[in-house]
């Protein structure tokens, strides 16, 4: 009965200690976590781009790599009746998992954020910067077209020959004209040009719920990952606001 009772008291207690352990590291995760989530809702994929191309699903799995991996491993793990260096080898063991599994969770949700919204044939498309690698370029090098977070861009394909022929080069690598950068030019230069091709009044109030920029702002379709989406630009080309929507 005595071993009984000791052996519970031996479970409790190590019960006890893992919580502890547990509870500590969910603490240091939540403030990782925070400067995380603020990256990705506010930075990488900003107002309407959040559901509409795919910043939920990743917040869900840096949730799920920084909030569950990491303690639920260190709770299997800890065991306070093991010396100092076991438990430090151990707790080191878990960090490099984590870490590892952090940097590789943020690199995949950083690779695919949308970096520029570009107008082609009147719809926007959200555009990724795998399109810009492909063409030996970066997002900062798009920074003579927008200033915008993510880049607000026009795309036009003109006539001529050489233009042309690029733009079936680069189809044929797989990279659609609406990413093609040698298409690329300001909206602000060119929002007269398009100021057509948004949509109409009539339009949005039948189809957007509480739609209140009726006659105030530009507001054109585009497209994401995960949804539609609404672009909204003041009467210079300023983005103003990107909004999920369900158009139908």
């Amino acid at each position: 009965m005595i071993k009984v009772i000791e052996s519970m008291r031996d479970l409790r207690d190590k019960i006890k200690y893992k919580l502890l352990a547990t509870s500590i590291h969910m603490l240091l995760n939540l403030l990782i976590f925070a400067v995380v989530a603020y990256l990705i809702v506010f930075e990488w994929y900003p107002d309407g781009l959040f559901t509409a191309d795919g910043g939920l699903t990743g917040l869900k799995l840096m949730a799920v790599i920084d909030l569950i991996l990491g303690p639920s491993l260190t709770f299997i793990i800890f065991n306070h009746m093991k010396s100092r260096k076991e438990i430090f080898f151990d707790l080191s063991i878990i960090a490099i998992i984590q870490i590892s599994a952090l940097i590789w969770g943020g690199a995949q949700i950083y690779s695919q954020r949308p970096v520029a919204l570009v107008m082609w044939e009147n719809v926007f498309f959200a555009i990724t910067e795998d399109y810009l690698f492909e063409q030996n370029l970066t997002a900062k090098d798009l920074s003579i077209y927008s200033d915008e977070n993510p880049l607000i861009i026009y795309a036009k394909k003109g006539g001529a020959l050489a233009q042309l022929k690029e733009v079936k080069r680069l189809n044929e690598k797989k990279i659609p004209p609406y990413a093609q950068v040698h298409l690329f030019k300001s909206i602000k230069d060119n929002i007269k040009a398009i100021e057509d091709k948004q949509l109409s009044d009539e339009y949005l109030v039948a189809r957007v719920s509480e739609y209140e920029a009726i006659g105030k702002y530009h507001v054109f379709a585009g497209t994401a990952k995960h949804g539609k989406i609404l672009i909204f630009l003041d009467p210079e080309g300023n983005l103003l606001e990107v909004r999920a929507v369900s158009l139908r």
